[in-house]
């Protein structure tokens, strides 16, 4: 993760704002986890019970946590890099290799998962399906609606990157070195 301040930029500043905050809202989620999955231990080690819609709420909400957390890290620059050398290159040179990284990467990556979950979503609501545990939850088609939004949270999140990066590169080639971006 870099030190770099992000520069307000309006729309890429709304972008990063509006992910910020259903990210947040989003964490909650996280609270509600531990209480499923505490009150399935209680259930079973002390009462010898199970419940199949608790076990699989637990699953449902690992899934929401970690796709709304892709758009979330990306904005907060905590996301994996694969170059290695990224923090030994200059501010351009990594504004650069950000823009190839979101447009030749990204961008098709994003567009392939988003495309094919929307079919996926479609015909999960379209057969009702739900869960194939007798007791299991149903209406599966909301928990997989969470794909494409979350894929289009994830490109609101690099169009934001890229404004912010292309912004730099244009006011650091017509200033000079002392920009800092929008």
């Amino acid at each position: 993760m870099t030190n770099d301040k992000k520069p307000e930029c309006g729309l890429s500043s709304f972008l990063d704002r509006a992910i910020l905050g259903i990210g947040n809202v989003g964490s909650w989620l996280i609270a509600v986890l531990i209480v499923a999955v505490l009150v399935q231990v209680v259930l079973r080690y002390l009462f010898q019970k199970s419940f199949v819609k608790l076990e699989e709420l637990q699953w449902h909400l690992y899934a929401v946590i970690i796709m709304l957390g892709l758009a979330y890290a990306f904005v907060k620059d905590s996301h994996i890099r694969l170059d290695i050398m990224h923090s030994r290159f200059s501010k351009p040179t990594r504004e650069k290799i950000e823009i190839m990284g979101i447009v030749g990467l990204l961008w098709p990556m994003i567009f392939i998962f988003f495309m094919h979950s929307l079919s996926f979503v479609a015909e999960s609501f379209r057969v009702g399906e739900g869960s194939d545990a007798p007791m299991g939850l149903g209406c599966r088609w909301i928990i997989k609606s969470v794909i494409p939004i979350a894929f289009f949270l994830l490109f609101c999140a690099s169009i934001a990157r890229l404004i912010r990066a292309v912004s730099y590169l244009k006011n650091n080639n017509q200033q000079g070195n002392s920009s800092d971006g929008c």
